[in-house]
C-alpha cells in the first residue's frame, strides 16, 4: 500500500488495537472518549481499505477473523513502536513535564501516598497527573497506566519492579477494651475477642500467624464488617473490637498509645502486607516524569 494512502490508517489501526484489547466497540469508545458508532466507522474504513473482514460480530460477542489475528498483532506491535518512540523524547528531557498515570490500592493511596503526590505536582508543576485509586490488580497495559504500586511479596511478572519500602499488618486494640476484655496472650485465643474483618472473601476470617517456626491459624468473629481501613480503625478506637492494620494506618495512633500493638512477636502472614512495590512496563526509554517520580516516592518512603 502507498505510504500516503497508508498514513491515514494509522488512527484506525490503533484504535482497532484498543477495541481488540478492551473486548467490545463500547467498552473503547469509552475509554477513547468518542462515540461508539465513531469507534464501528473506524473499523469499517480499515476493513474497506486493506479489503479484509476483521472483527466477526454479533450483539453479544465480538471475535477476530484468522486475518483480523494477524494485522492485530502487527498493528499492536506498531502503537508499541509509538509509545517507544514518545518514551525516548520524554527520557531525554531535563525538564520534567508531560503525563504521568498511576494506580495504587485505597488505603495507601489516601493515608500515604496522595500527600507525596501533591508534593510532586508542587516540585513539578508542569506534569499532568492521573491518579486511580483501586483495590483490585491493574495491569498497567491493559488499563492504560504508565505506574502501579502495590503491597505484594509477589510483584506482577514480565513488569519491572521496584522496592520502594515495606508494610506489615499489625494486629491492635485500645487500652479501654483490654482493660475490660484482656490482652490475648497467643493468637488462639481470639477466637474469645470481637474481631473485626474485612468481610470481602471468606479467608478475611481467618488470621495466620507465625512466631519462629510456629504457625497459627485461627477462625475468628465479630459483630463488625468494614473493608475499609479508616471505618475499622474508627470502630476499634470505640472500643469495639480488635482488628488488623497496615502499619501506616495506625503508626500515629500506636505512638500516641491511643492503641496497642497486641502479639508483636507473632508475625501476621496473608495478603494487604508485605513489600511497597513500583511496577512499570519495561522499556529501553523510560518517560523522566516516571523516574522522577519513582524516585521521589522512593525517598519519601524511606522517611516516612
Amino acid at each position: 500500500m502507498d505510504i500516503n494512502k497508508l498514513i491515514p490508517l494509522l488512527s484506525e489501526m490503533a484504535i482497532f488495537v484498543k477495541v481488540v484489547e478492551s473486548g467490545s466497540l463500547s467498552q473503547a469508545a469509552q475509554m477513547i472518549g468518542v462515540s461508539p458508532s465513531s469507534i464501528s466507522r473506524s473499523i469499517a474504513r480499515l476493513e474497506l481499505a486493506i479489503e479484509e473482514k476483521l472483527l466477526e460480530r454479533t450483539t453479544r460477542k465480538m471475535r477476530l477473523t484468522p486475518t483480523g489475528e494477524q494485522v492485530f498483532i502487527q498493528c499492536r506491535d506498531m502503537l508499541a513502536s509509538a509509545k517507544m518512540a514518545v518514551s525516548a523524547a520524554q527520557s531525554n528531557e531535563t525538564d520534567i513535564t508531560g503525563s504521568l498515570r498511576i494506580a495504587a490500592p485505597k488505603a495507601l493511596s489516601r493515608q500515604v501516598l496522595m500527600p507525596m503526590v501533591m508534593d510532586f505536582l508542587k516540585l513539578y508543576p508542569k506534569v499532568s497527573f492521573h491518579f486511580k485509586v483501586a483495590d483490585h490488580i491493574i495491569d498497567p497495559i491493559g488499563d492504560e497506566v504508565d505506574l502501579v504500586i502495590r503491597i505484594t511479596d509477589s510483584p506482577i511478572e514480565g513488569l519491572v519492579a521496584k522496592k520502594l519500602g515495606n508494610c506489615k499488618q499489625l494486629l491492635c486494640a485500645t487500652p479501654a477494651y483490654l482493660v475490660e476484655h484482656g490482652a490475648p496472650e497467643h493468637p488462639n485465643e481470639l477466637k474469645d475477642h470481637n474481631c473485626i474483618v474485612l468481610g470481602e472473601v471468606t479467608k478475611d476470617r481467618q488470621w495466620k500467624f507465625q512466631h519462629e517456626k510456629q504457625v497459627c491459624e485461627i477462625n475468628v468473629q465479630g459483630t463488625f464488617t468494614v473493608n475499609h481501613s479508616e471505618i475499622r480503625r474508627e470502630a476499634v478506637l470505640q472500643g469495639i473490637g480488635i482488628a488488623l492494620f497496615p502499619d501506616f494506618s495506625v503508626a500515629n495512633e500506636i505512638n500516641s498509645k491511643q492503641l496497642v500493638q497486641l502479639l508483636p512477636e507473632w508475625r501476621t502472614l496473608g495478603n494487604y502486607q508485605g513489600g511497597i512495590i513500583a511496577q512499570y512496563p519495561q522499556s529501553k526509554f523510560i518517560p523522566s516524569q516516571l523516574k522522577a517520580f519513582v524516585n521521589y516516592l522512593e525517598k519519601a518512603l524511606q522517611n516516612h
